[in-house]
């Protein structure tokens, strides 16, 4: 097959690569991605849990001498501009300015905004979305619409020094007063109304304000951007508590209210504490309880647990005692636990949220009462099955002890059960043969029920979709295939094979896709580049290609290059249209001598003969 050349593809719009190349440079890789995964070093590589895909044992790999990473799992590779825009959902252009304003770099002025409108139009939001938390802040703490909320907070406890932490707001009860600020501000409704700011009564052209006579609490992203807010109502309005829609910026499912805040501190304890509202994060950062998150108005989904994991191994759960707190509770350690983190619950005095907690004993008493006496979920589960049953009565208590024991068989280890089992049988006074022999037998049963159900394994995130796929994309190579990456594996690292490569092969590779990557690194060398794997990424900046260049990047070579195996590589790669066409022949033969054609076939034979030669003379 034939590929024309290929240019450099342009996404970066008015930024030099000069500009880019100096960003990149104040960014290392390793610095950067390590404040998102946890790595442990392996030889020369790091290694980590992927934030791209679930997986327990780890396959995303970053390499500090080529500044790329890779996942082995998945096949998500890039630069640390590329994982900049994947861990933060950014356009190219905001993962730049992102990194250049935190390097101190300064970008030329943008001229034509046109050029990519999906990149224009998410600056728009955000630049809504950040003069609306500067409105709403500004009415809190300067106007006198906001003294009632001013007053709300100050009677909650909330200090002035918190209030411009979380640059926490009011909302005015009027039903336009933002809409006229942002759209004095050349702002449309219409734009409003996508970031969740306005709403637009069903059937009519009239927009309101969303959030009306609340508390405004600010929510952001991993980077500190303002993508959504809560607001609380002050007075019996209803919902008590409201949030931002879905939006281009907010997907509530995947992020934490004041993770960005907390992310430090997580990192550095390996524990992060999961609140149920806002302000019990808020009043536990004022005492100094610095890791705490909140999950964002619904049960905790399985993509906030990742970013948890990504930055801790433990969670402590501190939710509400009422009943629908200890529910989320349960749901949310579920949750937790098939993300493999550690998670225990905090058991709250019953009419007590952490907040009142906090403030009617202390942090002291919090720490070590509530959070310390933290329980793992397997005892939290057992407590809460036992509210179920009249323990007193021994019908009852056998009912109970059935279903805690079909709660323990659950586990995985052999260790947990016994420790779990002894509990019981302690606490109730059995026999502990006679729970382990009771324990056996359920455990029988649910073996005997899984053999007849290949759904998913208890406790176990291996059971994935995507990990059907990946499985089926691990099969091995073909010779051709191999031979192809290896010699592309060195082309990225040695010009001189590239340029070899090019005059005798050219375009010739059998596989699309390295094809294209050829075409890219004759391109690129032909512009004058020298040989770099990260600097070859920005310059294709083709996303289809961005996991193929990356794992060539991340293949190990020998240290000193072989002449003699990249001409093997060479003659390999052009030998398979030789075989394609011998085997075609072979067909062909085979069918005209069923069909009788003793001619067709003779003559076939004649080509094939030739073919063979020609291949000998080659090899």
């Amino acid at each position: 097959m034939g590929i024309k050349k290929a240019g450099k593809s342009m996404t970066s719009g008015q930024i030099p690569d000069s500009v880019i190349s100096r960003v990149r440079e104040q960014h290392d890789i390793l610095d950067v991605v390590s404040q998102h995964v946890q790595l442990k070093k392996s030889g020369r590589n790091y290694f980590g849990l992927c934030p791209f895909h679930s997986e327990k044992t780890p396959s995303f790999s970053v390499a500090p001498d080529k500044q790329i990473f890779y996942c082995f799992g998945c096949g998500q590779g890039g630069d640390v501009i590329k994982f900049i825009m994947e861990i933060e959902q950014f356009t190219f252009y905001e993962a730049i300015s992102h990194m250049a304003s935190e390097a101190g770099i300064a970008l030329p002025e943008r001229k034509e905004k046109a050029d990519d409108p999906q990149e224009a139009y998410r600056g728009e939001l955000r630049r809504a979305m950040d003069l609306s938390s500067r409105f709403y802040h500004h009415i809190l703490q300067k106007m006198e619409l906001g003294l009632e909320a001013r007053k709300y907070l100050i009677d909650r406890g909330v200090t002035e020094k918190t209030i411009e932490t979380f640059q926490l707001g009011y909302a005015p009860p009027s039903y336009n007063a933002l809409l006229r600020f942002l759209t004095k501000r050349e702002f449309t409704p219409a734009l409003l109304a996508d970031a969740g700011l306005v709403s637009r009564k069903e059937h009519s052209s009239h927009y309101y304000d969303r959030f009306r006579g609340r508390i405004i609490f600010p929510i952001h992203d991993g980077q500190g951007n303002v993508i959504a807010f809560g607001g609380r109502a002050l007075d019996e309005g209803k919902p008590k508590y409201l949030n931002s829609p879905e939006t281009p910026l907010f997907h509530k499912g995947r992020h934490l209210f004041n993770l960005h805040r907390a992310r430090k501190s997580i990192r550095q304890s390996k524990q992060a504490i999961l609140f149920e509202g806002y302000m019990d994060v808020i009043a536990a950062w004022q005492v100094g309880i610095d890791n705490g998150v909140a999950s964002l108005g619904t049960s905790l989904t399985a993509d906030q647990a990742k970013v948890i994991r990504r930055n801790g191994e433990q969670v402590i759960v501190c939710y509400d005692s009422d009943e629908a707190g200890q529910q989320a509770a349960d749901r949310g350690l579920e949750t937790l636990r098939e993300q493999d983190l550690h998670a225990k619950v905090a058991q709250m005095p019953a009419g007590l949220d952490p907040d009142d907690y906090i403030k009617l004993r202390g942090v002291d008493a919090f720490r070590q009462e509530v959070l310390a006496a933290a329980i793992p979920l397997t005892a939290f589960k057992l407590e809460e099955l036992k509210k179920g049953f009249n323990v007193r009565d021994e019908g009852e208590r056998m009912k109970y002890l059935t279903e805690a024991l079909s709660v323990v068989a659950e586990l995985p280890l052999a260790i947990e059960q016994d420790h779990y089992v002894r509990r019981l049988g302690e606490e109730f006074h059995l026999s502990l043969d006679a729970l382990k022999a009771e324990l056996r037998r359920i455990r029988n049963s649910k073996k005997r029920m899984a053999q007849g159900d290949k759904g998913k394994v208890m406790w176990n995130n291996e059971y994935h979709p995507v990990n059907k796929h990946m499985v089926g994309s691990h099969r091995l190579p073909s010779a051709h295939e191999q031979a192809e990456k290896l010699l592309l594996a060195w082309m990225l690292r040695d010009k001189e094979v590239a340029l070899r490569v090019e005059e005798e092969l050219g375009a010739d590779f059998c596989e699309d896709v390295n094809a294209a990557i050829a075409a890219y690194l004759y391109a690129f060398y032909d512009d004058g580049y020298q040989a770099s794997p990260v600097q070859f990424i920005h310059y294709v900046n083709e996303d289809y290609l961005m996991k193929t260049i990356s794992e060539l990047a991340m293949m190990e070579l020998p240290e000193d290059r072989s002449d003699e195996a990249i001409s093997d590589y060479i003659r390999h790669v052009q030998m398979v249209p030789l075989y394609t066409e011998m085997k075609k022949l072979e067909e062909e033969q085979k069918q005209a001598e069923q069909a009788g054609d003793i001619a067709k076939a003779t003559q076939l034979g004649i080509q094939l003969v030739q073919l063979r030669e020609k291949s000998k003379r080659r090899a």
